[in-house]
């Protein structure tokens, strides 16, 4: 018979198992093992510091060259600083000479590297005739500063708080956009013959310094004075506006004349006083007062021709006994509608 032949199978794997797991696995130490190791951990340690002390070294250096290369070196001095506006027109409040040595402190014997742009910046944003400014430093050697001004047009007055108006040294400014600052030097000579706003407080956070002020009143008569610098060149000026209630302006002129003005309708009204003005000198006559607040019927008062005495404003009574000294021609100027 025959026998049916077999191959045995292998079961290797299960026996290199078996026989793993036979395998005794031992951590042997000591103190003089731990000593060697602790010797070997060093060794790599202090590898890795020299490799860094040698690279800081060399970079140490490497800076040192290149600060003195830019920052001593002649073709990078200051030649030009130039303080403009953000349109390149000359500044109207700051003077360059006043920015580049009161205010920036820059050292115009240095060079253009040596000066800290942020600094700069912060010294003149702190500034209260500054709304924005940008130092740019311009290769190789230039310092470009523009600054947004913030340019006074008229003066605020409140007994109340204590402002006097126009005071050169405390007296308060207000923008065109009714942000009030403190009077410093360099204000007086383009703001002395700037209107004068007088007005009541109604709350305490009515005018914060560096802020828009809070006082519907006092924005009207900004607003009336913002239409005054629209007129153009007079041969008069606004000295000041008082706001008499929450209806009424009274400007006081330079030439001696009262205005009463409304809240609104400010072009129009003054569109009106110019052509009272012109009719008036026209006849030898000088306007000594003036109520623009009805759109017809003003009444005013007009004396002959002459400087009238600038001794002080006060609104005269309103009384029929004036209104009859307008003549007819006059009367029919007022009586215009536009």
């Amino acid at each position: 018979m025959f026998r049916k032949k077999t191959t045995p199978i292998k079961n290797s794997r299960k026996g290199k198992k078996s026989n793993n797991s036979r395998v005794l696995h031992l951590n042997v130490t000591s103190p003089r093992i731990m000593f060697f190791q602790s010797l070997k951990t060093l060794r790599d340690m202090g590898r890795k510091l020299i490799i860094l002390a040698i690279v800081l070294t060399l970079g140490y250096f490497a800076y040192k060259a290149v600060y003195k290369h830019f920052n001593d070196n002649e073709e990078f001095a200051i030649k030009y600083i130039p303080v403009t506006d953000f349109k390149g027109n000359d500044t109207v409040v700051l003077s360059r000479d006043r920015v580049i040595h009161e205010i920036s402190q820059i050292d115009l014997q240095g060079t253009v590297f040596k000066v800290d742009l942020d600094d700069v910046e912060q010294r003149l944003k702190e500034r209260p005739e500054v709304i924005s400014v940008k130092v740019e430093r311009q290769l190789p050697s230039t310092i470009d500063i523009k600054i947004q001004e913030r340019v006074p047009v008229a003066w605020l007055s409140c007994r109340e708080l204590g402002l006097a108006g126009r005071s050169p040294h405390r007296g308060i400014l207000l923008d065109e956009h009714g942000v009030s600052f403190q009077s410093e030097k360099g204000f007086w000579e383009i703001a002395r013959n700037l209107p004068v706003i007088e007005v009541s407080v109604t709350s305490k956070d009515a005018f914060v310094l560096g802020r828009k002020m809070n006082h519907p009143d006092a924005e009207r008569a900004l607003q009336f004075v913002m239409n005054l610098h629209m007129l153009g060149p007079q041969d008069w000026g606004v000295d000041r506006v008082v706001v008499e209630n929450f209806y009424t302006l009274n400007a006081y002129c330079n030439d001696g004349l009262l205005a009463k003005f409304s809240m609104y309708q400010h072009d129009f009204q003054l569109r009106k006083l110019l052509l009272i003005r012109e009719h008036a000198k026209t006849n030898g006559k000088i306007v000594k007062w003036i109520d623009l607040r009805p759109k017809t019927n003003n009444p005013g008062e007009y004396v002959d021709g002459g400087a009238v005495e600038n001794s002080g404003f006060s609104a005269p009574e309103e009384s029929a006994a004036i209104y009859s000294e307008v003549d007819e021609s006059t009367q029919s100027i007022l009586d215009r509608d536009n």
